[in-house]
């Protein structure tokens, strides 16, 4: 079976403590909003993206599996663009684990899943899945070092 692989850049550990095992922190280009009442999202340039949209589960992890294997994607911070911050989550069953968690982020509605490259600590790169929103209301604020809860300061 099939693993995949996401970023979180918010609280993952309420969402699915029992179900993922972390992978250690890494970064990926994006802005990170903070949405009235304290709700982190995340947006990413198109030019990043390696693959957009809710896919099944099983297909989704097949897919970053293959890119991970022979994708030529790069990892390159854009111009108007941060690194933002976050938590790599392995799903070992992501047929089981992965709907619930579009069902909580509101996917397709709210958030779309995208994979995109992501730098480890170590600073390997590969392609996470992570959920981002396209269009930013107006009243979020932008969180100019990438990192949520900003309080936190922890860098990787």
């Amino acid at each position: 079976m099939c693993e995949l692989t996401m970023l979180f850049y918010n609280g993952w550990e309420r969402r699915c403590r029992r179900r993922a095992a972390s992978l250690g922190k890494a970064t990926v280009c994006g802005n990170l909003y903070l949405l009235p009442p304290d709700c982190p999202v995340l947006q990413v340039p198109n030019d990043s993206i390696v693959l957009a949209g809710i896919k099944d589960a099983f297909e989704a992890a097949q897919e970053q599996d293959q890119e991970n294997d022979h994708g030529d994607f790069k990892y390159k911070i854009l111009d108007g663009w941060n690194t933002v911050h976050g938590e790599l989550v392995a799903f070992h069953d992501p047929e089981r684990d992965v709907p619930e968690l579009d069902k909580q982020y509101g996917a397709p509605f709210y958030f779309d899943r995208m994979l995109v490259p992501a730098r480890k600590a170590d600073g390997s790169i590969i392609a996470a899945w992570v959920y981002v929103m396209d269009n930013i209301h107006f009243s979020a604020r932008r969180l100019p070092d990438g990192i949520w809860p900003e309080k936190t300061g922890v860098k990787s």
